[in-house]
């Protein structure tokens, strides 16, 4: 008896969230990997020089909400899980250290479904939080303008698989440029 009451329950939660699931309103939250590039120029006197171009890895944290099938909201935090090392020189005078950032961004998203795919854009903000050790006073935040766009695989009515590109903004200080951007890859599970 207990168990047919189990099975019974699990069916009815089963089928309750796939109708919840159905509609294209809902949370949904998500994990992935994301390659954050930085291209950290200097900008005095109208001469530009690359100081920094390189790549690490991070992890994408998001959680969002569709209000129906054309638009949402979503959230986003970026963390570097690897800190990348860097060396050049600045006219004779050699730098080098480590390179680490997080960014926290706020998203517009509108989207379209077409079949099993999810096409959207991002549109929104983004606190970047980042860290140049030994480089020109060493760190930074800014809250700066932010988009993307990507594709979304359903491969359930839960379940999903996305890939996207973010430009996570461009700040520009007295003396450097910098400007971050991802290409992510991951899951994301709607409830």
């Amino acid at each position: 008896m207990m168990k047919h009451l189990l099975l019974s329950s699990f069916a009815l939660l089963a089928i309750g969230n796939s109708t919840l699931a159905a509609d294209d309103n809902g949370l949904y939250l998500g994990l992935g990997y994301a390659n954050t590039n930085i291209d950290l120029k200097l900008d005095e006197l109208n001469i530009e020089q690359t100081l920094l171009d390189l790549s690490t890895d991070s992890v994408v944290l998001l959680a969002g909400y569709d209000f129906n099938e054309y638009l949402g909201v979503e959230g986003r935090y970026y963390l570097n899980a690897s800190e990348a090392a860097y060396g050049y020189y600045l006219g004779d005078t050699p730098l080098s250290g480590n390179y680490k950032a997080e960014s926290f961004a706020v998203y517009a998203k509108p989207q379209y479904k077409l079949s099993m795919l999810n096409f959207y854009a991002l549109l929104g903000v983004t606190a970047n939080d980042y860290t140049a050790n030994a480089l020109l006073g060493g760190s930074d935040n800014a809250t700066l303008f932010s988009w993307g766009a990507g594709v979304k695989v359903n491969l359930t009515q839960s379940f999903g698989a996305f890939v996207d590109y973010t430009n996570l903004g461009e700040s520009d200080n007295i003396l450097t440029n910098t400007d971050l951007s991802s290409w992510n890859i991951g899951f994301s599970y709607k409830f």
